[in-house]
């Protein structure tokens, strides 16, 4: 998830809990409030209505054209004394003036005359117009926490995007860099402290590593180019050995056993040497390779060597792929492609080989899928491993397929497939 995604479901998140608090007690105060009012003008309209009662004043009549209503009776002075003398409830009350029963507040007034008889009045106001009036005001709340939502994240949003590009171009700078390669200097251009050390720490970072990594592609291709003469001087001395008329048999097959093995550490060496230059850039030179044509001439010498093994090729697609780039490193990527499924292909198999576009694909039969995270990575022979293997062919292809910027990637569907796209 994107951290500006993170950030507008949070806000929204509190925001709405910060929202329906405060909405809450917005309401119960609001309607406190008109309760307080409503209960002020009952008390009010009932002292009025008392006083021109004891005074003989002409009161109002009870459909006056006003949704208030009274009424006053007569009690007793027993029920006087077991109720309050003033109370007030929410009930249903019958409106005269629309002839129907509104929800009403209503106040009780216990008072009493001049000749000690006790009287009970009614007074009632319709509550509609109060609860239309805190359900206006619900729904204004309501409509101004989705304004406030909306104005919070569009700012969070243009603030968050903005201070956020020198993050931003750092981020686009580590996914471009390129070991060994001339990358630009990491973009510090901010005034956020922040954001210039994690600026200056990625920069130290990539010193060091860039450091390391020269020191290591020097001693490998010092290291190999050590190990040539002593690797030759070893090998001339056995065949010289091997040619001498009093070996025995035994002597004999314990120097080819040598032999074989220092011919697997030459061909390491070389291979290691190899991918060395190819890091170091020094396979410069360029021109129009057909890439069809290595395919052919590969499959054809690899169907002579592995037909003991009664395998095979099958080449299918586009009759050519032109690509450019070094001649050498062309013929290295695909005869190693070609030479893995072989090498690794059971017997009486067919490794196919196919062409579109610009894409060359290479299956081959075998057991269950690879590590794909792995598979690339120098000196990985998978689960079965193959006598003269070095675990480095692949390695090497994707050395040179870095080199050009091409993609390279495998996948198992019943059979191994490794997909280069030029």
């Amino acid at each position: 998830m994107k951290f500006i995604y993170r950030i507008i479901l949070w806000l929204s998140a509190l925001m709405l809990v910060f929202m329906t608090v405060w909405g809450i007690f917005f309401y119960r105060a609001l309607a406190e409030e008109i309760v307080d009012e409503t209960d002020d003008m009952l008390e009010s309209y009932s002292a009025d209505i008392i006083v021109k009662w004891l005074s003989g004043v002409e009161i109002p009549a009870i459909d006056n054209g006003s949704n208030n209503t009274y009424y006053i009776r007569k009690v007793s002075p027993d029920y006087a004394a077991s109720v309050p003398r003033i109370s007030y409830e929410d009930a249903m009350i019958f409106i005269a003036g629309k002839g129907e029963d509104e929800a009403a507040r209503i106040r009780h007034h216990i008072f009493m005359d001049k000749d000690n008889s006790y009287y009970e009045l009614t007074v009632a106001v319709p509550s509609f117009e109060r609860q239309d009036l805190i359900n206006a005001i619900l729904q204004w709340m309501v409509f101004l926490y989705f304004i406030l939502l909306v104005a919070c994240i569009g700012i969070t949003v243009a603030v968050v995007e903005y201070n956020f590009r020198p993050l931003k171009a750092l981020v686009e700078w580590v996914k471009s860099y390129v070991p060994g390669k001339k990358n630009a200097p990491v973009p510090c251009n901010t005034k956020i402290s922040e954001f210039r050390t994690i600026a200056v720490a990625t920069q130290e970072a990539a010193d060091r590593f860039e450091r390391q990594y020269e020191l290591q592609n020097q001693f490998i291709g010092n290291a190999s180019h050590e190990l040539q003469t002593p690797l030759a001087v070893c090998t001339g001395r056995i065949e010289m050995l091997l040619d001498s008329d009093t070996l025995t048999r035994q002597q004999a097959e314990e120097l080819t056993g040598i032999n074989r093995t220092l011919q697997r550490l030459v061909r390491l060496n070389r291979t290691l040497l190899l991918m060395t230059k190819i890091d170091n850039g020094q396979f410069m030179e360029t021109s129009d390779t057909d890439i069809v044509s290595l395919v052919k001439d590969s499959a054809e010498m690899l169907d002579e060597i592995y037909g003991y093994k009664g395998m095979r090729s099958e080449i299918s697609g586009d009759p050519s792929l032109t690509v450019r780039m070094n001649e050498q490193l062309s013929s290295i990527l695909v005869s190693n492609l070609l030479k893995n499924a072989f090498v690794h292909g059971p017997s009486d198999s067919v490794v196919g080989i196919s062409v579109r576009g610009r894409t060359l694909t290479v299956t081959n039969d075998g057991g269950a899928p690879l590590d794909k995270d792995r598979i690339f990575k120098r000196f990985y022979q998978g689960p079965d491993k193959k006598e003269g293997s070095s675990g480095l062919g692949l390695a090497l292809v994707r050395s040179i397929c870095d080199r050009y910027s091409f993609s390279l990637e495998y996948f198992y569907d019943g059979r191994h497939n490794f997909r280069v796209v030029f």
